[in-house]
């Protein structure tokens, strides 16, 4: 089976750019459609999240207006446990959503952001 040219080119731009090997880890992380960004074995922290997806829409050419990065990287609640924090400021359990590569694959086909 021929992959695309869109599947190719956004799997060899996170395989250059950003699939490296893990600190202790013999060799980089398979990479398919399925390796998700946010999740899993290997998630990426917010702020190289953060990284990525700019590098990706300007790259590809994607409409980001209707992303929502706290989605997939949701904001963390530190040091301070809830308990201490006022009302305010206490912070739900949320967990990431997978954002995968197929995900990036096909948003890119489609020159917007297909995923809620």
């Amino acid at each position: 089976m021929v992959k695309d040219t869109m599947e190719s080119a956004v799997l060899e731009w996170y395989d250059n750019n950003y699939n490296s090997k893990p600190l202790f880890a013999k060799e980089k992380p398979e990479l398919t459609l399925e390796t998700s960004l946010s999740t899993g074995k290997y998630p990426w922290t917010r702020e190289t999240g953060d990284e990525i997806m700019n590098d990706y829409f300007e790259r590809f050419n994607v409409d980001s207006s209707e992303f929502d990065f706290l989605a997939y990287w949701p904001y963390e609640k530190g040091f301070l446990p809830n308990f201490l924090r006022p009302k305010s400021q206490k912070l739900p359990d949320v967990e990431p959503k997978p954002l995968t590569i197929h995900m990036l694959v096909e948003s890119a086909k489609a020159g917007r952001w297909l995923f809620s």
